[in-house]
C-alpha cells in the first residue's frame, strides 16, 4: 500500500468515523487511512465504565473548548470537552444509550424535506449497529458490533428514584428505545461484559487487524485538498511534520460538531467574506458552515442523603479501591462496571410540548462526574437536561491555523421558550423529589426553595448554574436550503469527492444523547458512500 495514497480518507476516529472506516474497509480491496490527531485508548481508565470521570481530565486525550462568552448567560464561559483519542468522544463519554425519541426522525424528514431520514428509514440502521441484551425484535437489534446492557439499579437510590417518578405520575418503561419513550427506567449502556464498547474498540480495532485500514495516531488534519472542487486528500500534521496523504475516491470528515466546521472552514469551504478575513482562498462558498450549532444543555438539582452509606464510592481508601479495581479486572464485575447513570427518565415540561423535552440523568452520589469531578460524598443528583433547545449557536475561525481552537458560542437560553422549558422541568424535578419514596434518603437540599423561586429569580439562578451535556451538533447540517451545508447523503454542498458524517450533520438536535444516533447516521451514510441500496424502511408504531 503506498504510504499516500488511499481510496479513502476518514479525518477522525470518534463514533462516527470509526464505523465508517470499518464498513469501507470490510472490502479488503478497497485502502482506507484514518487520521486522529490523539493518542491510543490504551488506559484502563478508558476502558473501566466507573473511571470515566479520569478522562475528561486527561489533557493528552481531550480537546478542550470554551463557548461564548454566552449572551443570555450573562457573559459565561462553558468548557466544553471533547474526546481526542481513538474512539474520539465515544473513549470518555457516559456510555448512556439513547437514540432519541421515533418524533425526531420523522421531524427532520418532514421540516428539513429529508424524506430518507424518517423513523421508519433510520429503525434499520439503529437495529444494525447494537445487539441488545433483551433480544432482538420489531424495535431492536441482536447481533450488532455494539453491546447493549440494561442497568441492574439495584442500589437503593436508584430504586427510589424509579420509585418517585412513579408517585409522581410518570410510567416505568422497560425500553425507552423502542415503542414508547416517556417514563422513568433503568438505563442502557454501550457496555459490553463490564467494558466500555465504543465504537474505536467494535468497529475500528477489528478492522485495523485486517490489513487494509490503517490508521495514523497524533496527526492533526490542516485542511482538505482540492483539484478545483473535488477533493483529492488531506494535508496533516504528525510530530511536528506536515504530510500530504492522497484519496482516490473520497475524503470523508468525521471530527464532530467542532472540528468538522473549522477543518471545512480551513480547506476554504464557508461563507466567503469569513474566510477573506483570515487570508483562506474560497474554494465554495458555503454560508451555512459552522452555523445553526446546537447542544443540549442542564443544570442539577442536589441533595445531601439523610444518612451515611446511602451513595457508592464514597471515602473509599486504597485497598477499597483496590478490592473493586481487582474485581472489575479479574470479573468485569461491581462497581467498577457500571457508569453510575443507571436511571433516568423523559418526560413533558408542560401540556405545551407535544412529546417529552426533559431528561434526568441520574446520580446516586453528589460529586458532577460528568464535568471531571472525583470528588464525591453522599447524596444524589438529578441531572435536568433541556432536551429540545431552540436555541442556535455558530463556530467561526479565530485564525487560519489549524492549531488555533474556534470561536464557539451556543447561544445557551437565548429562546425565551428554552428558559421557560427548563424553569417547568426544573419544578417539576423538585415535586419529584419530594415524592414518599425519598423520605428515607432525602436530606438537605443544596438549592433550597428552588421550586418556590418566581420567575426572574429562578431565570437568573438558571444564567449561573446552567452547564452543557456535552451534545454539540447541527453546524453542517443537512438539507435542502440556502444554509444546509451537505445533502441528504453527506455530500457537501458546491464540492466532489467530499463528505462529512458525524454529528454535525443532524439538521436538529435529537432529545437525548447524542453518541447513539451519530453511530446510527454513519450506519447509513456508509451505505451511501459505498453505493449500496439503503436497507428497507421498517414502520414500526411509536407512542404520539
Amino acid at each position: 500500500m503506498p504510504a499516500s495514497k488511499y481510496d479513502y480518507i476518514i479525518i477522525g476516529s470518534g463514533a462516527a468515523g470509526a464505523i465508517v472506516a470499518a464498513r469501507l474497509g470490510a472490502d479488503k480491496n478497497t485502502r482506507v487511512l484514518v487520521l486522529e490527531a490523539g493518542p491510543s485508548d490504551n488506559s484502563v481508565y478508558v476502558r473501566m465504565p466507573a473511571a470515566l470521570s479520569y478522562p475528561l481530565t486527561d489533557k493528552a486525550r481531550t480537546w478542550s473548548f470554551e463557548t461564548g462568552p454566552e449572551p443570555a448567560l450573562d457573559g459565561r464561559s462553558i468548557t466544553h470537552v471533547r474526546g481526542r483519542m481513538l474512539g474520539g468522544s465515544g473513549s470518555l463519554n457516559g456510555m448512556v444509550y439513547v437514540r432519541g425519541n421515533p418524533r425526531d426522525f420523522d421531524r427532520w424528514a418532514e421540516d428539513f424535506n429529508l424524506r430518507n431520514w424518517s423513523y421508519a428509514h433510520c429503525l434499520p440502521y439503529f437495529k444494525r449497529l447494537e445487539s441488545y441484551d433483551g433480544g432482538a425484535n420489531q424495535y431492536r437489534g441482536g447481533d450488532g458490533p455494539i453491546s447493549i446492557t440494561t442497568m441492574k439499579a439495584e442500589l437503593e437510590p436508584f430504586q427510589a428514584f424509579l420509585e418517585a417518578g412513579q408517585q409522581a405520575g410518570h410510567p416505568l418503561n422497560k425500553d425507552y428505545n423502542a415503542y414508547q419513550q416517556e417514563g422513568v427506567h433503568a438505563y442502557q449502556a454501550n457496555i459490553d461484559h463490564g467494558i466500555r464498547a465504543s465504537g474505536g474498540r467494535q468497529y475500528l480495532k477489528p478492522a485495523l487487524r485486517q490489513g487494509n485500514v490503517h490508521l495514523e495516531l497524533d496527526a492533526l488534519a490542516h485542511s482538505v485538498l482540492f483539484d478545483g472542487k473535488r477533493a483529492i486528500g488531506v494535508r496533516y500534521e504528525q510530530k511536528g511534520t506536515v504530510r500530504e496523504a492522497y484519496a482516490e475516491r473520497e475524503v470523508i470528515v468525521s471530527g464532530g460538531a467542532f472540528n468538522s466546521p473549522q477543518l471545512l472552514l480551513l480547506s476554504g469551504i464557508g461563507p466567503k467574506q469569513e474566510l477573506e478575513q483570515h487570508g483562506i482562498r474560497s474554494v465554495v462558498d458555503l454560508p451555512g458552515v459552522g452555523k445553526g450549532v446546537q447542544d443540549h444543555i442542564a443544570v442539577s438539582v442536589s441533595y445531601r442523603a439523610s444518612r451515611r452509606g446511602v451513595s457508592p464510592g464514597v471515602g473509599l481508601n486504597m485497598f477499597k479501591m483496590g478490592l473493586i479495581g481487582a474485581q472489575w479486572l479479574f470479573l468485569r464485575s461491581g462497581l467498577g462496571a457500571t457508569n453510575l447513570w443507571e436511571t433516568g427518565s423523559f418526560f413533558k415540561s408542560s401540556d405545551r410540548v407535544a412529546y417529552p423535552n426533559i431528561q434526568h440523568e441520574f446520580l446516586p452520589v453528589l460529586g458532577e462526574l460528568s464535568h471531571g469531578s472525583v470528588t464525591v460524598e453522599d447524596g444524589f443528583i438529578y441531572q435536568t437536561c433541556l432536551a429540545l433547545p431552540r436555541s442556535r449557536g455558530e463556530i467561526t475561525l479565530t485564525s487560519a491555523d489549524p492549531r488555533k481552537p474556534p470561536r464557539i458560542v451556543l447561544n445557551y437560553l437565548s429562546d425565551p421558550e428554552d428558559a421557560r422549558d427548563l424553569m417547568d422541568g426544573l419544578r417539576h424535578t423538585d415535586e419529584i423529589v419530594q415524592q414518599p419514596a425519598w423520605d428515607k434518603l432525602r436530606g438537605e437540599s443544596l438549592q433550597p426553595g428552588l421550586y418556590k423561586m418566581q420567575d426572574a429569580e429562578l431565570l437568573a439562578w438558571l444564567k449561573k448554574n446552567t452547564n452543557t451535556q456535552y451534545h454539540p451538533c447541527s453546524s453542517c447540517r443537512m438539507g435542502t436550503d440556502d444554509m444546509a451545508v451537505v445533502d441528504e447523503e453527506g455530500r457537501v454542498y458546491g464540492t466532489t469527492g467530499l463528505r462529512v458524517i458525524d454529528a454535525s450533520v443532524m439538521p436538529r438536535v435529537t432529545n437525548a444523547n447524542l453518541h447513539c444516533p451519530t453511530m446510527m447516521i454513519a450506519e447509513k451514510l456508509s451505505d451511501s458512500v459505498l453505493g449500496v441500496p439503503a436497507l428497507t424502511p421498517q414502520d414500526a408504531p411509536y407512542a404520539h
